[in-house]
């Protein structure tokens, strides 16, 4: 037996981490008119592990978080090459823990196979972890019937030295993915040229990573069948040190019109926030007492900054996605590195979360919640204590930041009747992680914004 065969089988038997995280999870009702939000709950999911850094290393800690939802619910990972295939079963409300073997990482600009496939005999949510040190992102991964056929890439274009990247992971094969480029990109070999067209054919569970040294931010995505987008970068530089960031990207038919976007307090000057257009849009942002409009283009990506400690208020006429790129910082006597998310629109908002906090890093909750029902918010069936809500102006809404404190661990945040928004940050050290909470409701209840009074 070779080498590599041996660590793989090392890897199965170690696979499997168990974390007796026993959550109640009720599930919000109704339904957004009109609107088609993304469910984080499902029994399929296809996942990759992009690039994080520069060379791929043994002590990489990649994990992926499967929460269940039923009892013995029966959970299969695996990985097509090098062949991998593990079974665990959870109880209801319990989060499993699955190490995935540092083989699933992708380095370079072509297709690979080695994509991280997860199937369930019952509902089940994904959060995906990338980790190397100093270095690391989450993302929620979306399950096959959340997926799309149309994206538009958004990459940090900030303060970066190394590689923008971006993933397109294939479900069903073949399927052929048309790449609209707007930013020059390395793909097997080749550089291919800014304006120019991109044709790759994919077959079932096989991803295609490109990157590039420049900004690819508006790129248009489109395949014939349903597939995954993951954004990022290798390792972004800004404030202090780099640090890998990603996302996996909603499709159009998944975006939102209204969005309250917070930023962790912290002692530096701003953030920032990139708006992706698919059609002219009208857009108009509020800060404070203070607002902006204006008419964005179609297939257009927007930045704006975006003041430390205070939350914006996003608005369009047509759908749009926003992500957040936090600039890094110092937070009392951490020095953190720059991190990437998505910001969930208010009609996504959701009754039940699931929030994670990892080891070596500062864990907190960003929580947007209606003003005359923020007290209502609980963590684990317990009141939230020592938090300060800020209002959101120009809204019915407040939000806080409330610290989870350090090192692993998984939590139910809920409200009984008001659905709310929950976005995950952790920060340590040079690195720091970022991405929306979990939402454990397979519906949406319908939540329309209102100026406040």
């Amino acid at each position: 037996m070779d080498l590599r065969k041996a660590k793989l089988l090392l890897w199965a038997r170690m696979l499997v981490l168990w974390g007796m995280f026993n959550l109640p999870l009720p599930v919000a009702s109704g339904e957004i008119p009109g609107s088609s939000p993304p469910s984080l709950l499902g029994r399929e999911f296809i996942t990759a592990f992009m690039q994080n850094d520069l060379q791929p290393t043994l002590s990489s800690d990649f994990r992926l978080l499967i929460t269940a939802y039923d009892p013995a619910t029966l959970i299969t990972i695996s990985m097509k090459k090098p062949a991998l295939r593990v079974s665990v079963q959870a109880s209801a409300g319990q989060t499993v823990t699955v190490k995935i073997p540092p083989y699933a990482e992708m380095t370079g600009s072509t297709v690979f196979d080695n994509t991280v496939v997860v199937w369930a005999d019952s509902d089940i949510s994904v959060l995906s972890f990338n980790s190397k040190s100093n270095s690391a992102d989450t993302t929620p991964v979306y399950p096959v019937h959340s997926l799309g056929t149309e994206y538009y890439v958004i990459t940090p274009t900030v303060g970066t030295d190394r590689y923008r990247e971006f993933a397109i992971v294939a479900w069903e094969g073949p399927t052929t993915v048309e790449v609209y480029l707007k930013g020059a990109v390395i793909f097997q070999g080749k550089t291919h040229a800014r304006g120019s067209k991109l044709t790759i054919k994919l077959e079932a569970h096989q991803a295609a990573q490109l990157q590039s040294p420049v900004d690819v931010s508006g790129t248009r995505i489109v395949s014939q069948k349903p597939v995954a987008v993951y954004v990022g970068h290798t390792c972004v530089t800004r404030a202090t040190q780099c640090d890998h960031v990603s996302e996996q990207l909603l499709p159009v038919s998944s975006w939102g019109t209204s969005f309250i976007v917070p930023s962790l307090s912290s002692e530096r000057q701003h953030d920032f926030l990139y708006v992706a257009t698919s059609q002219t849009t009208q857009v108009e942002v509020q800060s404070g007492r203070s607002k902006i409009s204006r008419a964005l283009t179609a297939e257009q990506v927007m930045l704006y900054g975006i003041p430390s400690s205070t939350a914006l208020l996003f608005s369009a006429n047509a759908r749009v996605q926003l992500m957040f790129f936090s600039n890094g910082g110092t937070k009392g006597n951490i020095r953190y590195d720059p991190f990437f998310m998505a910001i969930p629109a208010i009609s996504s908002y959701c009754q039940s979360y699931h929030i994670y906090g990892f080891d070596d890093f500062e864990n907190y909750a960003l929580i947007i919640a209606k003003t005359s029902e923020s007290a209502g918010v609980t963590i684990d069936k317990r009141p939230l204590h020592n938090v300060l809500w800020k209002p959101v102006l120009g809204t019915e809404y407040s939000w806080a930041e409330y610290s989870l404190g350090k090192g692993f661990q998984a939590h139910s945040m809920e409200h009984g009747s008001s659905p709310f928004g929950l976005l995950s940050v952790g920060i340590g050290n040079q690195k720091a992680f970022g991405s929306p909470a979990i939402c454990a409701s397979s519906e949406y209840s319908v939540v329309t914004p209102h100026p406040s009074a």
